[in-house]
């Protein structure tokens, strides 16, 4: 007979989704003194649909999507738009749509970090495990510095069963996250200790 395992805590629930920002370079990092108060600028680039969109979605307004899609047609930061209205459907729980948004993202941009990170959180709910833990490595790969695809990774591979893999996932991320956010993984932690001897 199997052993069962008692976590804990709560089953722990994955870390959310990342929302596509603007990708426009910061100046400053790169010595360009910034002028002006941005705090103040409210008007949009003529004719920047997917700014537009950013900032409906960032305000949980529904025109969101049209004007992904009017960024899309436009032919305006096509990968971007796309991973953000693949977050709208798996928010709304359209999780096919998800991928098919997220899929289109990819093949704007085969390295897009988001769309990696977003396709392993749908896949997860769905239950496609091994998809989910190779969209989380690749997202890994590309920002090995992002905690949360670090800890979702660990919580797939204890569905896996695979414990130990699990223990050095969840160890990242403790490395990785700021001491408050790391309970929940400190606790978890030494339940796959106990279960992974």
């Amino acid at each position: 007979m199997g052993k069962v395992i008692k976590f804990p805590v709560a089953t722990p629930s994955k870390k959310g989704a990342r929302r596509v920002r603007s990708r426009k370079p910061d100046l400053e990092e790169f010595g360009q003194l910034n002028l002006f108060d941005s705090s103040k600028v409210i008007a949009f680039e003529k004719g920047s649909y997917f700014d537009q969109a950013l900032t409906y979605d960032e305000n949980g307004d529904g025109r969101a999507v049209e004007f992904y899609h009017k960024a899309i047609d436009n032919g305006q930061s096509l990968a971007d738009a796309y991973c953000n209205l693949g977050i709208i459907m798996s928010n709304a729980q359209e999780l096919t749509k998800a991928i098919d948004y997220l899929t289109n993202c990819l093949k704007n941009d085969p390295r897009h970090f988001e769309a990696h990170y977003n396709l392993a959180n749908v896949y997860s709910d769905r239950g496609s495990l091994d998809l989910a833990k190779m969209h989380y490595e690749v997202a890994i790969e590309l920002e090995p510095h992002f905690p949360n695809s670090h800890y979702n990774l660990g919580l797939v591979l204890i569905s896996m069963k695979k414990y130990k893999d699990a223990i050095t996932a969840i160890n990242k991320y403790i490395d990785l996250s700021p001491d408050l956010e790391s309970d929940t993984a400190n606790q978890l932690l030494k339940t796959l200790n106990s279960i992974a001897l």
